[in-house]
């Protein structure tokens, strides 16, 4: 069946369109709804009508549409929601949610017009393609964040901003200082070699080292 569209009909067209539906599509639902008319010869003098009284909607404004996608772009739709520690939301947010948003900033646009392919289900920024006029299109960026402030997403990683720190790794100092034991240990190694060398090649001074030692253990006893 050929109807002629009398207003917008999603997937379909605009008024003044001629397009070719299913029979029962069109008797049941477009025809009954007042949303088509059939596309005989008489009717397609309507058509025009309808097709000229459009675009001369369109180009009166298409002006302020392209200040809409201007202002559009230039800020952030912040939608805060639910979300579990991992940054999943109990829930989802949808075309509805963005529309509710772009109405309270002061942006009328109807949801049929807003481009989200399913529904965001992770904290995150997202661009959500937005049709704000059959000729102009504009790229919303849209920050959904955890209401309460405690997850949030840095880096591309989602973390909890009230964990506990983890611990730090070894740093330069403790380096250093281990560097300074090992240190200590080798001269008191190297010492105590020069000391048996000593001892070896000259016995009597070892005997007086050891009387030394007789005596100084001698005294504190």
């Amino acid at each position: 069946m050929k109807v002629i569209l009398k207003s917008e009909v999603d997937n379909l067209g605009l008024p003044g369109d001629v397009v070719d539906v299913a029979d029962g599509y069109g008797r049941n639902f477009l025809l009954p709804r007042g949303l088509a008319i059939r596309a005989t010869k008489g009717a397609m003098k309507e058509a025009q009508a309808l097709t000229r009284s459009r675009k001369a909607r369109e180009e009166k404004t298409l002006g302020g549409a392209e200040q809409a996608r201007t202002v559009l772009e230039s800020r952030t739709l912040r939608i805060p929601a639910r979300v579990d520690e991992r940054g999943r939301l109990y829930g989802s947010v949808g075309a509805a949610d963005v529309e509710r948003v772009l109405r309270e900033r002061g942006h009328d646009i109807p949801r049929k017009r807003i481009e989200l392919r399913g529904t965001i289900k992770v904290i995150g920024t997202y661009e959500v393609p937005v049709q704000v006029h059959p000729q102009v299109a504009a790229t919303v960026v849209v920050d959904v964040v955890d209401e309460e402030g405690r997850i949030a997403v840095r880096d591309g990683a989602i973390i909890d901003l009230e964990a506990p720190p983890e611990p730090p790794p070894i740093g330069q100092d403790e380096g250093i200082e281990d560097e300074a034991i090992q240190a200590a240990e080798r001269l008191e190694a190297a010492e105590q070699q020069e000391a048996e060398a000593a001892a070896a090649s000259d016995p009597a001074a070892a005997d007086t080292d050891a009387e030394v030692a007789s005596d100084g253990q001698a005294a504190k006893s």
